[in-house]
């Protein structure tokens, strides 16, 4: 989907200036609402649930849609229901610093991404915005955008944009933003030239090379089995138990392993490690050559 898209029950969309809603988006590449399948919930705590996987996530954003859907739009019903929705699936949060919006829900024509059932366009609401009911409040949900929109470059923000076929795949990746520049910067540089935002649409498996690379932090096996998980806490872009800040220049291996939070305390893990992250490097960048 091109950067323009909006559907008719979240609108959020990015005009031929760069802008959202009126409102600069940083490098002028949206990643919050992409396509009806494509969008991203990471900066209201969508993961920072005990079981982040998809079958639970979706159980519980289907629940909280269809139970919102019979509510009165009135500010203590609305207020009453995130109390309750928080106070039935709030614990344990793997971080409990990091809020949980109990507003997020599946939107859409057919429910089929993620997103805010307080939105002024979400069905039901009939134009009236009842974000300020959240916790961050509506005027941060207007303006508020994750580190990668900031700092990833441009290339790589379209990249993400067209890899992903659902929101669940590309919400647990777009907010990563030090390993997202990591990979993809070591698969230009094997490649030898820059990646192509805009051929991957004509080529589905360069998509899908892109795709299972990106998707590693799912299914690496070396992950803290304590301290690691699926979420992360992007407002501490630089910490949460990661690489501090101000550590200086990382190579990199180094950062791949921090951002996926890994244990590698001999080294043959450290070798099975380097060999894993190698192999999925050269399966991409060998797609990416034919």
């Amino acid at each position: 989907m091109d950067a323009s898209f909006s559907a008719k029950d979240q609108g959020d969309r990015v005009d031929a200036g760069g802008c959202q809603n009126g409102i600069p988006v940083p490098g002028g590449v949206y990643l919050c609402q992409v396509s009806e399948t494509i969008s991203c919930g990471a900066c209201c705590g969508l993961y920072n649930v005990a079981d982040a996987s998809r079958p639970a996530l979706e159980a519980m954003l289907s629940r909280r849609t269809e139970r919102f859907s019979r509510l009165p739009r009135q500010m203590d019903a609305i207020l009453s229901f995130g109390e309750r929705t928080a106070a039935a699936e709030g614990h344990p949060r793997p971080y409990p610093d990091f809020h949980h919006c109990p507003y997020l829900g599946l939107i859409g024509e057919k429910g089929t991404r993620v997103g805010c059932l307080l939105h002024p366009l979400a069905d039901g609401n009939h134009g009236v915005d009842f974000r300020g009911l959240s916790y961050y409040g509506g005027m941060a949900c207007r303006i508020y955008f994750c580190p990668a929109t900031h700092r990833l470059p441009g290339r790589y923000k379209a990249v993400l944009r067209r890899v992903f076929d659902n929101w669940y795949d590309y919400g647990l990746v777009v907010t990563e933003r030090h390993l997202v520049a990591a990979l993809m910067a070591e698969v230009e540089r094997r490649l030898g030239r820059p990646l192509d935002p805009e051929g991957l649409s004509r080529r589905p498996m360069h998509t899908a090379a892109l795709a299972t690379l990106l998707t590693i932090k799912q299914d690496w096996p070396f992950r803290d089995p304590i301290q690691g998980h699926l979420c992360h806490d992007l407002f501490q872009d630089d910490g949460s138990g990661r690489a501090p800040a101000g550590s200086g220049p990382r190579d990199f291996y180094t950062v791949v392993f921090q951002e996926l939070e890994s244990v590698l305390d001999n080294d043959e893990r450290v070798a099975a490690a380097r060999a894993m992250v190698d192999r999925r490097i050269a399966a991409t960048v060998s797609t990416l050559a034919a």
